[in-house]
């Protein structure tokens, strides 16, 4: 598939943590999926398909904002703040959360770190 190799390392680290993931290729980007992602108790679902996506210069590219299943909402079945926008990716409709990091430090963060991001989003429960 041509991953950049410290994307590969950081893959395989994931399964080996338990993680079920599935990368796919679209030109230059690389959509990582990860399915039953554990989320904290005020949302619909215990666990979500997560999708993640960075480019072929990872890690130098900072990772940006993170996609879930389109029916994964709040408890009460309401639309989280920033997860109003849905699109498409892998022949299926996303939630996509407008959530950015502040800090990219590509010696330091990679996918792995990043999902500290998405699990910090998640216990906001807005």
């Amino acid at each position: 598939m041509g991953l950049p190799p410290q994307l590969e390392t950081d893959i395989n680290k994931l399964k080996e943590q338990g993680y079920s993931v599935d990368v796919h290729r679209e030109n230059n980007q690389i959509l990582v999926v990860i399915e039953k992602y554990r989320v904290p108790s005020g949302w619909n679902k215990s666990e979500a398909t997560l999708l993640l996506i960075t480019d072929i210069g990872y890690p130098n590219s900072k990772m940006d904002m993170f996609w879930t299943d389109l029916d994964f909402k709040l408890s009460g079945e309401r639309i989280p703040q920033a997860g109003d926008a849905v699109q498409p990716f892998l022949g299926k409709q996303w939630r996509r959360f407008s959530w950015h990091v502040q800090k990219w430090n590509p010696a330091v963060d990679n996918v792995i770190t990043y999902l500290g991001t998405v699990d910090a989003r998640l216990r906001q429960l807005q």
